[in-house]
């Protein structure tokens, strides 16, 4: 297991684990409510509600285990980062959303039932025809959704879980929870597309009449004047080394690189796969190869010529 998946994994776990701890305690009755409801301590008596908490336990054992199955493309998908990468953040959006399914139905039903049994923990008024519970069941829409537009406060403590939520009622509550989804969703669809073109394009290597080395990639092209090479060389390793700014996976290098001896570097390569050029400029040194090491020692040649 390389170091990419195993941070992958440990992000994954410490997320399942918070997911766990939030709502798996909500089928246990305290601080008065059973699954963010408002419930009489006698309620927890009545056969429908153990039905409810029977049903939810369950119905979270078995969307955990699912959860567990989701991560075999992902462990599958080792060797291919790239993909391997866009799964991951595609699987966390996944799980966050559903681990909820199992309370968000609990939730329903508890609210339910306590309509139908008259279970108001406040007190319950009418006032032209119309029921006011004092609870504020009715403000939390699937238990953890705070909408209430009586309510002039942006934020509130939540039911589940620690901490504070939005009030979605409020004009700024609506722009705190539609921004987050529109930035996290441009940032998904951002960084999957570069990684997908970064994954389904190589670094070219061209040398243009005017006598300048082109090195084009997504994000990290360079270029540079032939008269600034202090030496060109046909080498058959890499130095080891540290990546600061670019892409490093078991398969490629590209972008900044700190290496051994040597210092600064740009990194064109895909690894394990000789021979690489090797140029010294004055201050960086550029590591550059095609998968074919045929079209590698064709472009050694090339530059030596020029």
């Amino acid at each position: 297991m390389d170091l990419l998946t195993a941070i992958f994994l440990a992000a994954g776990a410490i997320i399942c684990v918070v997911m766990l701890a939030t709502y798996k305690p909500q089928a246990k009755y305290k601080n008065g409510m059973l699954f963010a409801v408002m419930l009489p301590a006698h309620a927890m008596d009545h056969e429908g509600i153990r039905d409810i908490q029977a049903r939810f336990n369950k119905q979270f054992n078995r969307t955990g285990a699912w959860i567990a199955l989701s991560l075999i493309p992902f462990l599958l998908l080792i060797r291919w980062h790239t993909y391997q990468s866009i799964y991951f953040f595609a699987w966390i959006f996944a799980i966050c959303f559903v681990f909820v399914v199992p309370f968000r139905r609990a939730f329903r039903d508890t609210l339910a039932l306590k309509r139908e049994n008259d279970w108001f923990v406040g007190k319950k008024l009418e006032q032209d025809g119309t029921v006011v519970y004092t609870d504020d069941d009715e403000y939390w829409g699937n238990g953890f959704t705070y909408h209430n537009p009586h309510d002039k406060r942006i934020l509130v403590t939540k039911r589940v879980g620690i901490g504070q939520t939005v009030n979605t009622a409020t004009g700024v509550g609506k722009l705190i929870i539609w921004g987050t989804v529109g930035v996290s969703a441009a940032l998904l669809i951002g960084v999957s597309f570069m990684l997908i073109r970064s994954e389904l394009t190589s670094p070219t290597l061209t040398v243009t009449p005017e006598h300048r080395i082109e090195i084009k990639y997504p994000m990290y092209s360079y270029d540079f004047d032939m008269a600034d090479v202090k030496e060109i060389a046909l080498v058959d390793s890499v130095p080891s080394g540290m990546k600061t700014n670019g892409e490093g996976t078991n398969q490629v290098a590209r972008g900044h690189f700190r290496l051994k001896d040597l210092g600064k570097a740009r990194l064109y390569i895909f690894k394990n796969n000789p021979p690489y050029i090797r140029i010294k400029l004055e201050d960086v040194y550029i590591f550059y190869n095609d998968k074919d090491p045929r079209v590698t020692e064709q472009l050694y040649e090339q530059l030596r010529n020029e």
